[in-house]
Order: C-alpha cells, then sequence, then structure tokens
C-alpha cells in the first residue's frame, strides 16, 4: 500500500509541476522598452507590443537590442508611420511571426513595399474592434492628434536610400487594449490633448493610461495632465515618449506637478523596468 501511496504522490507532484508551468500569470505585466514602445504581456501569456523602435532607439536597454530577448511576440500595434515607431518592425516580425494591426493606408504601405506580408497585416481605422488574439482581448482603435508619414528609404533599396521622401501613412491612432481579466489599458500614442479623449474615459474607463509627455512633437506634461485628469480618467499612468532626444525634454516630475492634487497615481518607469497590475 505504502509503494502505491507513494507512486500516486509522485504522479500528483509531476503533474502539479507541469500545471505550473502552463498556469497562466495572475497579474498583468507592462514592459517600458524607451520611447513610445512598450510590451504588454496577459494573464494569458499572450504578448501585445506597441510600437517597435529598439534597434535604434537610445533609450532601449542594451538587452533588448538583440530582438530576440523580447521573446514571443503575437500581435504588435502600430500608432503610425514615423520611423521612432516602426524602425524594428520588419525585422521584429519576420523573427516572431507576429500579427500587425495598423491604420489602413500604413499598413497597405508596407504590404506594398513588401515589409510585411498581407497575411500578417490587419488594416482597419479609428473606432473599429479585432480580436486577432481571441475574443477575450479586444484592441479597440481610438483616435489621435498627430500626423503620420512613412519613411521610403529606410525600407528602401540601398541604391534609393538617398532619395529622402516621406509617404503618405494614414493617420496617426492611439489604442485600447482590453484583456482577459477585464484589465483596460490606453496608449495615447503620439498626440496632442483633444476634447474627444473624454470619449475614451465613457466608453472604456481605463485602468491604465500610457501617456506621451515629450512636448515638441506631442503634448507636453501641462496637456497630458489634464487630458488624464479632466478627460481619459484612468487609475494610474505610465508617462512615456520623453527624454529620448534633447528636444523632447520634460519629464515625470512635471507631471506629477501638473496633475496636482489628483487620485491618479503616476508610475516613474524607467526604460526596462517592467510593472506588474
Amino acid at each position: 500500500m505504502s509503494t502505491l501511496i507513494k507512486r500516486f504522490t509522485a504522479a500528483a507532484f509531476t503533474v502539479f509541476l507541469l500545471f505550473a508551468e502552463v498556469a497562466p500569470a495572475e497579474e498583468v505585466e507592462v514592459l517600458w522598452l524607451g520611447h513610445g514602445t512598450v510590451r504588454i504581456t496577459s494573464t494569458a501569456g499572450k504578448v501585445i507590443m506597441i510600437d517597435a523602435f529598439l534597434k535604434k532607439n537610445p533609450q532601449t536597454p542594451a538587452q533588448y537590442k538583440d530582438l530576440k530577448a523580447l521573446g514571443k511576440v503575437d500581435l504588435i500595434l502600430i500608432t503610425h508611420g514615423h520611423i521612432d515607431h516602426v524602425d524594428s518592425l520588419e525585422e521584429l516580425v519576420r523573427l516572431t511571426g507576429s500579427t500587425v494591426v495598423a491604420n489602413f493606408e500604413l499598413a497597405n504601405q508596407l504590404v506594398a513595399m513588401g515589409v510585411l506580408d498581407q497575411a500578417n497585416v490587419i488594416a482597419m481605422n479609428k473606432g473599429g474592434t479585432v480580436t486577432p488574439l481571441g475574443r477575450g482581448i479586444e484592441i479597440h482603435m481610438v483616435p489621435a492628434d498627430h500626423s503620420s508619414s512613412l519613411d521610403f528609404f529606410v525600407f528602401a533599396p540601398p541604391d534609393l536610400q538617398a532619395k529622402l521622401r516621406h509617404l503618405d501613412a494614414g493617420a496617426a491612432v492611439g489604442y485600447v487594449v482590453k484583456l482577459e481579466n477585464g484589465f483596460t489599458i490606453y496608449a495615447s500614442g503620439d498626440t496632442n490633448v483633444f476634447g474627444d479623449m473624454a470619449l475614451i474615459n465613457q466608453f472604456h474607463a481605463p485602468d491604465l493610461a500610457l501617456v506621451c509627455i515629450g512636448g515638441h512633437f506631442t503634448m507636453g506634461p501641462e496637456g497630458a495632465a489634464y487630458a488624464v485628469r479632466e478627460l481619459i480618467k484612468p487609475k494610474q499612468v505610465i508617462p512615456i515618449h520623453y527624454g529620448t532626444y534633447p528636444v523632447i525634454n520634460r519629464t515625470p516630475a512635471e507631471l506629477k506637478a501638473a496633475l496636482g492634487d489628483t487620485p491618479i497615481e503616476v508610475l516613474d518607469v524607467k526604460p526596462g523596468e517592467m510593472v506588474k497590475f
């Protein structure tokens, strides 16, 4: 009898270990990789990237300059076509086989240029919702107030790279990502503050906002403070898209000061630092 008990106990422990290896995490993980690039890992282990500026990003930690260090990537959400948001896109998709979501014009330009394969691309527009990772995860494309163009020379053959040109890349956008456990993240992309941000709160009530604060090309801390305090109203905010270059030299401390006495928590995350929710 004791032998049977030992065998049963050993088998049960083996099953436990196997389950422990594949069991979903209890928390959502958010890893800021510098500038506007963020990796989100859901409780079921689905990995979503916001933009793909890594290898030439001055803020990206050295270990992530090797894109293999990111591990698997299931989905990449592109906010707009500027080079500081798509520079590593082609290589990352080739490495991971991930699906790419982008606005209609940008998605089709990238396919036409041979940067992406049509089978890997979801072209959509503001107001649309897609569920490429299953119905448990919703991807909502929302407006942003910014320009968008595609630097053709970056993806062109060497003999054409000297001919700098900018192609139409549709409209800049943001995203709202609702995960399996209901945790909802708003990624502003590059944007100015605009009144219809209030609709993001009314329709989606995000728990966390990833908000640009750098100024010059986007809203600065004062505009971002107004946006999150008066319009978006998340529980927490991670400031991004600042400090990469001298011209976008605003800081999270300025955001905190501009927010004043509000219940919104500012998470001063450093590039390469992971936060769990």
